[in-house]
């Protein structure tokens, strides 16, 4: 396949993902809309990604994400799982920044801790 064919294919197969995506989570309730809020959030970077930046990605890993039924959920899967594999360290690493160079705690912690029943 030639470069245009690929970006083609694949922006066909991804807004197609991306419209039944976007339909079946206007059915959901509210509330559980606001759940998936990490999983759409995924969902709208893995698309614009592959349907508005494609030409950043070489074509053999993009040709590559055509073989899938639903290349948009396969993506968005593994981009969950990259996040969510990154996000214990960057949280410590906040965890520390805020320590060093946040702003000063309104309290201080009550002497012995607390206790758990």
């Amino acid at each position: 396949m030639t470069r245009i064919e690929i970006h083609t294919y694949l922006a066909k197969k991804v807004e197609a993902a991306w419209t039944a995506y976007e339909e079946a989570m206007l059915q959901r309730p509210a509330r559980s809309v606001f759940a998936k809020a990490a999983e759409i959030d995924a969902a709208r970077t893995c698309f614009e990604e592959l349907v508005l930046n494609a030409k950043a990605y070489p074509d053999d890993l993009l040709e590559y994400l055509l073989r899938f039924d639903d290349p948009l959920e396969a993506m968005r899967e593994q981009w969950i799982q990259e996040q969510n594999a990154a996000c214990s360290e960057t949280f410590k690493h906040a965890l520390r920044s805020l320590r060093e160079h946040g702003p000063e705690p309104e309290t201080v912690p009550a002497t012995g801790g607390m206790t758990l029943k």
